[in-house]
């Protein structure tokens, strides 16, 4: 069978009707579906028109000759944080229902609102959670009343078949990353010929506005073995030379974390790289070893400033462990991104200040301010969901500030952060020259779009 599986183009960085940031980051959930289905016998395109900027005529082109195409809704492809601009999708889906070309959706918000996303997009199906091995199911041929995981419509009513038992990772294949031109790929504060790997999926943790819809229940990883030959196959035959391991809770892996260190250490830290945690899950000797293995930025998510707000998150850190874990990773010498939301219940004005307090005394590489989004699925949209006036995917809480006094706080966050003389200075005087440039450029087109608008 033919398939293509495809990412619509988004505006990057960002358009001005929307709050999320469109990074040109490499589709990893469909270059693991890709190479399933071609270990089955398929053939497969994945065009992902977000890094080649085509257009829903260029992609409906491309897709002519499919039997099986598949649409993902997010142009981020990292699941817990979905783009809430359904616009490139929906013209894309317009295009491929006029032309009778069927096709299916996958996403994040497919799985939280099945029924409305079949009707949105005129799709033979919705395919809710994980979408691999849904596909491989759809791709060999299986009847749509027996794919589990699928939405679709049968004589004319909505049917929702079971949902799929969670995939074991350790019998998934290297993703088909030679599917991939990764000259369009970067990350601005680290780097070209960019990559994502992921080690593990889910998080044992319960926080309230985390969507986790896509991952299920638990904890799953791949093997040490694993993660190592995507690297290497990476690094090696495709010339990748930087990375975000993209899990959750890289460092709940201890073990692993540890063991990639030391490979990578040994092949000469080929790779810049970056992760994401907890502040309360790294130590003196993990990041010194990460350090030593070429990691350059850790990303936090440190939420809020205000411990009633904290409280509320069920995150399960404290201020003081944050203050502590900025304190060793600094000491480790890492570049740090850290993560705050505004517009989260019971918040109120003094709180916001509170969080832009912290944001300043941790003083982070990076810091990065958003509103609060009360997502379906999250524990934050079902707490406050009566106040939302029945929206599909709102873009905030409003009960106690309008949409519009969020958005200025969030604008005044970002220019009292990094307008500041001591972060200025400090950045100059690093000598990071050559990020800087790259970095000033999304910079202002970030202002511009959003900060400014």
């Amino acid at each position: 069978m033919n398939v293509s599986l495809v990412r619509p183009c988004w505006t990057y960085p960002i358009d001005k009707a929307e709050s999320t940031y469109n990074r040109i980051w490499p589709p990893l959930s469909l270059a693991t579906t890709a190479a399933i289905l071609r270990n089955q016998g398929h053939r497969v395109q994945l065009i992902d028109a977000s890094a080649l900027r085509m257009d829903p005529a260029a992609v409906l082109a491309a897709v002519a000759d499919s039997d099986l195409v598949v649409i993902a809704t997010a142009s981020l492809d990292r699941w817990q944080c979905p783009n809430l601009d359904l616009t490139p999708v929906l013209k894309l889906t317009s295009l491929l229902a006029a032309s009778g070309k069927p096709f299916f959706i996958s996403g994040t918000h497919g799985t939280v609102r099945p029924r409305q996303l079949l009707g949105l997009t005129g799709a033979r199906g919705v395919i809710r959670g994980e979408p691999e091995l849904t596909i491989a199911d759809l791709a060999g041929g299986t009847p749509l009343e027996k794919c589990a995981g699928l939405t679709w419509h049968r004589l004319g009513e909505v049917a929702h078949n079971p949902d799929r038992p969670l995939a074991d990772l350790t019998q998934f294949p290297v993703p088909a990353f030679d599917l991939l031109d990764f000259k369009h790929y970067f990350y601005e504060v680290l780097g070209e010929r960019f990559n994502l790997f992921e080690a593990s999926r889910g998080c044992p943790y319960g926080c309230t506005f985390c969507v986790k819809s896509m991952y299920g229940q638990g904890y799953r990883k791949k093997t040490l073995h694993q993660l190592i030959a995507e690297v290497d196959y990476c690094v090696d035959q495709l010339g990748v030379k930087s990375a975000y391991f993209i899990d959750l809770e890289f460092t709940l892996n201890r073990k692993l974390v540890l063991g990639l260190c030391n490979h990578l250490q040994t092949r000469g830290n080929p790779l810049r790289w970056c992760c994401q945690t907890r502040l309360d899950s790294v130590d003196r000797e993990l990041l010194a070893a990460m350090k030593s293995a070429g990691c350059e930025i850790i990303h936090f998510g440190v939420e809020t400033g205000s411990p009633p707000i904290a409280a509320g998150l069920h995150k399960g850190i404290s201020l003081s462990r944050i203050r502590e874990g900025m304190k060793l990773t600094r000491a480790a010498g890492m570049q740090t991104v850290c993560f705050f939301m505004f517009g989260l219940p019971d918040e109120r004005l003094t709180d916001m200040k509170a969080t832009l307090r912290l944001a300043r005394k941790l003083n982070p590489t990076y810091a990065s301010f958003h509103i609060a989004l009360p997502y379906p699925g999250t524990a934050f949209h079902e707490q406050v969901q009566e106040s939302l006036d029945g929206a599909l995917f709102p873009t905030a809480y409003t009960g106690r500030h309008s949409e519009a006094t969020l958005n200025r706080v969030v604008r005044r966050a970002f220019l009292s952060y990094y307008l500041r003389p001591r972060y200025l200075w400090a950045r100059l005087r690093g000598g990071e020259f050559r990020s800087l440039a790259r970095q000033a450029a999304f910079f202002l087109k970030y202002f511009k779009a959003r900060l400014l608008g």
